[in-house]
């Protein structure tokens, strides 16, 4: 497959409770990479997804920065619908916008890129579900800290906040009412302020 000219995952893993949630649906044009493609709509395998109010995939100079938006979460995965709910529900769509990564390796250097400076006085968050010692985040900081130092990102090193359950030795608590409060919390603190210390 690595050598055909459109990109497809081989295995779609996803968790059964997106099956039948009434957001987890994609028009064909959101299977697109490229902004020009309007011949080869739906066969590439989009490696970002951007928030929904973001309408440009521009890498160059013409892309439209919106520097009112207060946060930037990125995530991978089904939180993102959680998140989303929740934005909606504090009706914070212009202060947070959401990005999701969906390729993790290779990573997606350029359209990362993209979005910091898309949202150039937004505070990067990284979300996630799983401990921070087992989900993505050990991935995607040390990514994120290489693009920090470009100069058309010049965030500071220390910019990238986490939002997720500390790190821990069970992928879960084993109880379901820890585990929801957990994932409330986690959401909570992916859209709003820091606690001030």
């Amino acid at each position: 497959q690595v050598p055909r000219e459109s990109r497809k995952p081989l295995i779609v893993v996803s968790p059964k409770n997106l099956l039948r949630h009434p957001k987890c649906v994609s028009p064909l044009s959101d299977f697109d990479d490229e902004e020009t493609s309007q011949t080869e709509q739906g066969i590439r395998f989009k490696r970002l997804i951007m928030d929904k109010s973001a309408t440009s995939r521009a890498k160059d100079d013409t892309l439209p920065i919106e520097p009112n938006a207060k946060r930037v979460v990125f995530c991978t995965g089904k939180v993102y619908y959680e998140l989303d709910a929740e934005r909606e529900a504090t009706g914070a769509e212009a202060d947070v916008k959401i990005v999701r990564i969906e390729q993790l390796c290779p990573f997606p250097w350029d359209l990362v890129e993209r979005e910091l400076r898309r949202y150039p006085n937004a505070e990067p968050v990284w979300c996630q579900e799983e401990p921070m010692n087992m989900g993505a985040y050990s991935h995607v900081a040390p990514r994120f800290l290489t693009l920090f130092k470009r100069e058309n990102v010049n965030r500071p090193l220390d910019a990238l906040r986490y939002a997720g359950r500390a790190p821990a030795a069970s992928t879960a608590t084993g109880y379901g009412a820890v585990h929801a409060e957990e994932q409330v919390g986690l959401v909570k603190e992916a859209l709003n302020d820091p606690p001030a210390l």
